[in-house]
This record gives structure tokens, sequence and C-alpha cells, in this order.
């Protein structure tokens, strides 16, 4: 087999693999692409293809200083997914039952975002491009903002 993963590919640590694998399928219409599970059926490690882009996920093994994330409580990474609505995509997931951070906003850099938190604990924006908008503008947005 030959080497298929991204520079950079997130890896998700869950206390219930196969609930999460089945979660990202219905929430986010995740694919997936490869399961090492145990003799139990615990799942170790899988491959999920959402978009272009690849997650990896597995039990969370303290052991390894890999645990799930404590909904509601403050996370350190944030998935970011564009997609072609956002909106849709959003109303997906809520649906399926992610928690809304933020609805749908369009934003001064060009990209129509929200933010989410997953049943398992983990933090998504998810986003739509909409337009190019030059770097000075975006800037200067910023500051307005910012109160500046």
């Amino acid at each position: 087999m030959s080497h298929h993963y991204p520079t950079i590919t997130p890896h998700l640590g869950v206390d219930d693999a196969a609930a999460a694998i089945a979660f990202y399928t219905a929430a986010f219409g995740a694919a997936e692409e490869s399961r090492f599970q145990t003799p139990d059926g615990t799942v170790v490690h899988a491959e999920l293809r959402l978009g272009d882009a690849l997650v990896t996920l597995g039990m969370a093994i303290p052991d390894f200083d890999l645990v799930q994330p404590e909904p509601g409580k403050p996370v350190h990474v944030t998935l970011t997914w564009f997609t072609a609505d956002v909106d849709a995509a959003y109303a997906r997931a809520v649906e399926a039952g992610c928690r809304s951070v933020s609805e749908p906003t369009d934003q001064f850099h060009g990209d129509r975002t929200c933010a989410l938190r997953d049943p398992f604990g983990h933090r998504w924006v998810i986003a739509t491009h909409l337009r190019d908008v030059p770097m000075e503008e975006q800037q200067a947005a910023f500051r307005q903002l910012m109160g500046g």
C-alpha cells in the first residue's frame, strides 16, 4: 500500500469510535475508508474522508495522552471544513446532534462560517468561500471589527 496521508492529518480521540464514525457519516457525510478493530469490536483506528480531507480517529488512550475533549469545556483545536453550502451542512449537523456555537454568518474575509461542537466534544468551523477579498480590505475590516 502506498502512503496516502496529507502532510497534516488530524486524529480525533473519542471514547466510542464506532459511534463517532456513525455520527460523522450522518452529520457531515463523511465516508469511511478503513477501520481497525479488536476482536471485541473496539475501533482502535479509522480513516474518514470528508471532501478532499482525511480525518483519522480512534479510541481515546489516556496512557498515551490521547483523550476525548469534554463536551462544554474549552478545546485546543478547531477543525475547519470548507464545503459548497455551509447553511445546508450546518442544518444537517445540528439535526444529527451537534450543538451550535454560532450560526452561519458572512465574514469580512469573504467566507460564510458557523461553529459547532459535536457530541464527542470536538469543535468544528464549517465554511463556504463566497468571494475573494484583498488583504488590505480584510485588514481594514478587522481593525474596524476590533474597534480600531
